[in-house]
């Protein structure tokens, strides 16, 4: 997985965050805690997914912090419209418990990270952080389970022509390493290690890191 540590955003440069939760309690303790970063603005707070949209189409942030489920609207439908009117803005889901199905259903309509509500402050902080930087970060709990179902259950496989480098980016990809440790790892320049993931992404007809790691796992395409 991704060295979150590794991750560094300035003040000039802070991520805009909105937070999405049906709890009033913990709206206002993790903007507490993420206003705590100088790195980090919490714009706005929303009790459900409609919410959340209607915020999106306000405030445009950066990243929308997604409680799973919620009244009303739930973290899943959320993301489904945020993402299909505003792709540009990433979105975290958020949860107290590991449910396979939900997860699932967070990559397809294009989430960005998962991670446990009792996860550690520093964790969740660099979380947002990778996200934003382009990093999609899941638990690795709950990502594991979610590429073998979704591996399982597709009948047919993809076959693709793959050179050995590309094959060891795509495995180092799927470790979510970042681009920078992965070209350190293959001694190769961060620039050409991120034209072979663009070309890999028009190989494989994805469109992010987090798909890209799917459809490999999922076609066999790694070891």
């Amino acid at each position: 997985m991704i060295t979150l540590r590794e991750v560094c955003i300035t003040t000039e440069d802070k991520v805009r965050v909105i937070i999405a939760d049906d709890s009033l309690i913990f709206r206002e303790s993790m903007k507490m805690l993420l206003s705590q970063d100088p790195g980090i603005s919490v714009v706005a707070l929303a009790s459900n997914g409609s919410e959340a949209f209607d915020l999106c189409c306000k405030h445009r942030p950066d990243i929308v912090i997604m409680d799973v489920r919620m009244p009303v609207c739930d973290g899943i439908e959320g993301t489904r419209l945020i993402k299909n009117h505003m792709p540009e803005v990433k979105v975290i889901m958020f949860t107290t418990f590991e449910d396979e199905d939900y997860i699932t259903e967070a990559i397809k309509h294009g989430a960005e990270g998962y991670v446990l509500k009792d996860s550690g402050q520093e964790h969740i902080r660099m979380v947002i952080k990778s996200v934003y930087k382009g990093y999609p970060v899941f638990h690795e709990k709950v990502l594991n389970p979610v590429i073998q179902s979704l591996s399982e259950n597709r009948t047919e496989k993809v076959r693709m022509d793959l050179s050995q480098v590309e094959k060891q980016i795509l495995k180092l990809v799927v470790e979510g390493k970042s681009n920078k440790q992965i070209g350190n790892l293959l001694m190769l320049s961060e620039g050409r290690i991120k034209n072979i993931i663009s070309e890999l992404f028009e190989k494989t007809n994805t469109g992010d890191r987090t798909q890209l790691a799917v459809f490999a796992v999922r076609n066999d395409l790694v070891d």
